[in-house]
């Protein structure tokens, strides 16, 4: 197993001076910087949570690759007012899902660094059409609703939040009142915790640990949605 020694400050640092500089004259006189304090640390982490994941969650893919579990940095700007060329931050994606699903639309473990914060997520960001139908016909079984409220409060009390519904009304076809309402609205599910200043446990040995631990309080959270989404049993 990839041993992985944590980040330095100075992945902080270039992430820092891409969003000062955020063109692509820069980034190309830059790119063996990024390999060496961004890339390589990013796929020796990439190793090192995939194995702790995987004793958990077997089917679970964690691949170093860019657009695998690594995010490129490339933004695409065709449909967007900002047409920075970059991201500022590293987006890594560990998923659980049939081959052929998009990665997106699986439930799995999301890690986000900034220059100012790291963010840390379990969960589903949006839902394909065969998956937001299974999620609302278990969540109109009041057990199940009942079941996330829990894991909810458990999760909150770990410092892991649920998004906001994308819905502002519960869909048609369910009541207002309806017991699981509020997860109804969702089109997507997954929590999130955005923690600043950076905890120091990131840039040593014990990084890949901190996040595993983290994390570790989702792993419920992330069996019903597989369970879900993906028919995978507990």
């Amino acid at each position: 197993m990839t041993e992985f020694a944590g980040f330095s400050p100075a992945t902080i640092r270039f992430l820092a001076a891409l969003r000062r500089h955020n063109d692509r004259a820069w980034f190309a006189s830059q790119k063996d910087r990024c390999e060496e304090v961004l890339l390589g640390p990013a796929r020796d982490l990439v190793a090192a949570l995939g194995h702790k994941l995987q004793k958990k969650r077997p089917g679970l893919i964690a691949d170093p690759r860019t657009d695998r579990s690594i995010y490129r940095l490339n933004r695409d700007t065709r449909f967007s007012l900002d047409k920075t060329p970059y991201k500022t931050h590293l987006a890594l994606w560990f998923w659980e899902g049939p081959p052929n699903a998009a990665r997106l639309e699986c439930p799995g473990f999301y890690f986000h660094l900034a220059p100012d914060f790291l963010g840390l997520s379990v969960g589903c960001y949006r839902f394909s059409d065969q998956g937001l139908a299974a999620w609302r016909a278990r969540m109109a079984e009041p057990k199940t609703a009942a079941r996330l409220k829990r894991l909810v409060r458990d999760l909150e009390a770990a410092g892991l939040y649920p998004g906001e519904p994308e819905l502002k009304r519960v869909p048609s076809g369910f009541a207002p009142d309806h017991p699981g309402a509020g997860f109804l609205r969702h089109k997507g599910f997954y929590t999130w915790s955005e923690i600043k200043p950076h905890p120091p446990e990131i840039f040593g040995p014990g990084a890949a640990d901190y996040v595993f631990r983290f994390w570790s309080a989702g792993f419920r959270l992330h069996a019903l949605l597989s369970e879900i989404l993906n028919g995978a049993p507990q």
